[in-house]
């Protein structure tokens, strides 16, 4: 049985929902990949959380996260990560016209809310949606959507929105939160009736880690401000307890076979830039759906109704 100790909240909610065992609980690695935090697994369920939570209140307010210069950043699509000692930059996915064409016709002529819009950059895009909204805590994107997007909504609190939303996204954003359940029910109450969310995660039964065990992925992957890894029965488990309905969850790789390669040979990201040029696009779609069939995708997507 894992030591206790364990301060994430987290741990209490499954246990709670009965998604995770204490005898079950072994640890997979004893740090993140940017701090000295312990990464527990639930060995049956293949859950995937931290021991301790290091967010507070006034965390992502004082994190710069690297975004001084994030208005060149974002136009040349960077990320920068920051390591243990030391910090790497490595090229982004268009995921948000990614997001776009999947969700295009549920936004059109709907009143819209991206919870933890970031930069506000899907937001700009749904250009066909009746109004758009976002919620940002950190200050530096927060003041920036505010002086560049003049159509869009954004405030730092859910409760500052008096009006509903027939849509809400949370792309990548669940995982941060260390009371799921009860910021989910917020979201419900600010949804109309038959109002969707649509939710995007990463998944703890990535083949990098389900399947090959990577040392070198998992020292990146794992972060002090992912909080839980869900899989398909988590995510399904918590939507529920929140009081969501006709909840679907479908299985999604944002990197594919070139990407990898950068992880089997390089042991490093970025694969998708240095391998681009070796790696069809079709042989990529092949083997995303290859890791479809088997279920061990990267990132999980959700849509559920109020």
């Amino acid at each position: 049985m894992f030591k206790r100790n364990i301060s994430n909240p987290i741990y209490e909610e499954l246990l709670k929902l009965k998604l995770i065992s204490n005898k079950n609980l072994i640890e997979i690695s004893q740090k993140t990949r940017d701090k000295n935090i312990s990464v527990i697994q639930d060995k049956e369920t293949k859950i995937i959380f931290l021991k301790k939570n290091i967010i507070t209140k006034n965390y992502y307010n004082i994190q710069k996260n690297l975004i001084d210069k994030k208005t060149k950043l974002i136009k040349r699509g960077k990320t920068y990560v920051q390591l243990e000692n030391k910090k790497i930059k490595t090229n982004s996915l268009n995921d948000d016209q990614r997001r776009l064409k999947m969700f295009k016709k549920f936004v059109i002529k709907k009143d819209i809310l991206d919870f933890g819009c970031g930069w506000g950059e899907f937001l700009n895009i749904c250009k066909a949606s009746r109004s758009r909204s976002g919620v940002e805590i950190r200050e530096i994107p927060y003041k920036y959507i505010k002086k560049k997007f003049k159509s869009i909504n954004v405030q730092k609190n859910l409760n500052h929105f008096q009006s509903k939303f027939d849509v809400i996204t949370m792309f990548h954003v669940l995982e941060h939160i260390p009371n799921q359940v009860k910021i989910l029910k917020s979201i419900k109450s600010k949804l109309k009736k038959n109002g969707k969310i649509f939710i995007e995660v990463p998944h703890a039964e990535d083949f990098l880690i389900s399947q090959i065990n990577l040392e070198e992925y998992k020292k990146f992957t794992f972060w002090s401000e992912h909080l839980i890894l869900h899989t398909f029965k988590s995510l399904r488990t918590i939507l529920k307890a929140a009081g969501f309905k006709k909840i679907e969850i479908s299985f999604y790789q944002r990197y594919g076979l070139s990407n990898h390669l950068g992880w089997f040979i390089k042991k490093k990201p970025g694969g998708h830039v240095f391998f681009k040029n070796l790696i069809s696009k079709n042989s990529n779609r092949y083997y995303s759906n290859m890791l479809k069939k088997l279920q061990k995708t990267d990132t999980l997507i959700a849509s559920a109704i109020c």
